[in-house]
């Protein structure tokens, strides 16, 4: 299955179609300098993205409990990690999960790199993407969320949009399910981009039980107070708020 692309606007068209489609100061979309952390708001939807992975067995238990609930998500890979395991990331796609860069290798650096090295990394992670993928990704979620404006600069120039989030699930803590269920439930609205994980948290621990016990139920939690579940292109898509709208 084909991944769906990512209109290109800047930050400004942003802004400009939220103003266009009637939406209040309360969901504007969240977008500076190529980051955007929120979705339109217009509808009852939510955006589930997984960063770290491809991590087995997680990945392709997530991968399952999606599917099987016929839901979407997006995941954001490390290059590092999809060169390890080639197989998971050809699964995403086959799913129909969107996916995104997340790094080469997770470093907390990133932010503090000059523009040359920076661009290394990017197109170290981008190579073993598009070689696995046969097409360019164009999205991107910095490791740990920190940006620079060299990163974002650079991010622009290469064609990719910075995604951040605005519901963190808090599964980096070592949460319970129960927990981690519970913060996304409480926190969900209209638009929401939620941060979960199915890697290894940059080198750290990688096992992800709590996140694939506390899916089913935040799947299922989100569709009882009327959440469809989309990637993020699609959350992010203007035509989404004008075909509401109709």
């Amino acid at each position: 299955m084909a991944l769906p692309s990512l209109p290109r606007w800047s930050a400004t068209a942003l802004l400009l179609g939220a103003v266009m489609f009637g939406l209040g100061s309360s969901d504007l979309v969240y977008a500076h300098a190529g980051h955007v952390s929120r979705g339109n708001g217009c509808r009852r939807v939510v955006a589930l993205t997984f960063d770290d992975g491809p991590n087995p067995p997680y990945t392709e238990q997530v991968v399952d409990i999606l599917r099987r609930n016929g839901a979407r998500a997006t995941f954001f890979v490390e290059g590092q990690a999809a060169a390890d395991h080639p197989d998971a990331v050809k699964l995403l796609r086959d799913a129909g999960m969107a996916i995104g860069s997340h790094s080469y290798a997770h470093s907390e650096d990133l932010p503090a790199m000059q523009a040359t090295d920076f661009r290394y990394d990017l197109g170290r992670a981008e190579a073993v993407l598009e070689g696995i993928l046969g097409h360019k990704l164009q999205l991107y979620r910095a490791p740990f969320g920190k940006t620079s404006a060299t990163m974002l600069n650079e991010l622009r120039n290469a064609g990719y949009t910075s995604i951040g989030w605005d519901v963190d699930s808090t599964d980096w803590r070592e949460t319970s399910p129960d927990e981690i269920a519970g913060r996304v439930l409480l926190e969900a609205h209209a638009g929401a981009i939620v941060l979960l994980h199915d890697g290894a948290l940059g080198q750290g621990n990688s096992d992800r039980s709590g996140t694939v016990e506390a899916l089913p139920a935040i799947v299922a939690g989100l569709r009882e107070r009327g959440y469809e579940l989309v990637t993020v292109p699609d959350i992010l898509d203007p035509k989404v708020c004008s075909a509401s709208l109709r």
